[in-house]
């Protein structure tokens, strides 16, 4: 089955890339740990507001999981300093520890937030649940999340530390499995 979540996925990310890059610029994000990789591209489609996402994070001992999000932004005037995003992420997950897949649709969304003082320095971050009723493959339910704090290198590089939670809990008597928890360093490029 995960064969099939796998390439369903690949197929997803690849369309998700391909529509917001045809109307828009987007944004490139990288980062990693001792263990964990996690690469991510987004965009928001020309004078819409529609923001679509896709993601990878790889962990050595964890496991693998896919996003893909579609969401709803308001780009803030400039001298606000603030990007927020609103919307749902579709995680499929294999976890390598117990050899499960886990799927779930999360409602979240994301933020940037420039300081005033320093327009440069910044918080940014994400965070997603998924209950039952969103939830498949034995899933139980979800959460993913990340907090970070930024640097603007230059206007359109940022550099970051921050800390990813991954919590899926299983049907059955299982505690939470953890993927790629910790954390970790990371680069974002907008282009």
């Amino acid at each position: 089955m995960f064969r099939f979540i796998k390439n369903t996925a690949l197929i997803l990310s690849v369309l998700a890339m391909a529509l917001p890059a045809a109307q828009a610029g987007g944004a490139v994000d990288l980062s990693l740990s001792n263990k964990a990789f996690r690469a991510a591209y987004g965009a928001t489609m020309s004078q819409s507001g529609v923001h679509f996402d896709t993601a990878w994070l790889h962990h050595e001992d964890d496991g693998d999981m896919a996003e893909l999000g579609f969401h709803v932004v308001e780009a803030r005037p400039s001298s606000r300093n603030v990007y927020v995003g609103v919307g749902v992420k579709l995680h499929l997950a294999h976890l390598d520890k117990i050899d499960e897949d886990a799927g779930a649709v999360g409602v979240g969304g994301f933020f940037r937030y420039g300081l005033p003082v320093n327009p440069d320095i910044g918080i940014a971050g994400y965070a997603y649940y998924a209950p039952s009723v969103l939830s498949f493959s034995d899933t139980e339910n979800m959460i993913n999340s990340d907090l970070r704090l930024q640097y603007s290198v230059i206007p359109s590089a940022r550099v970051y530390a921050g800390y990813r939670y991954v919590g899926i809990r299983l049907e059955g008597p299982s505690k939470r499995h953890k993927l790629g928890n910790g954390f970790h360093l990371g680069l974002t490029i907008d282009f």
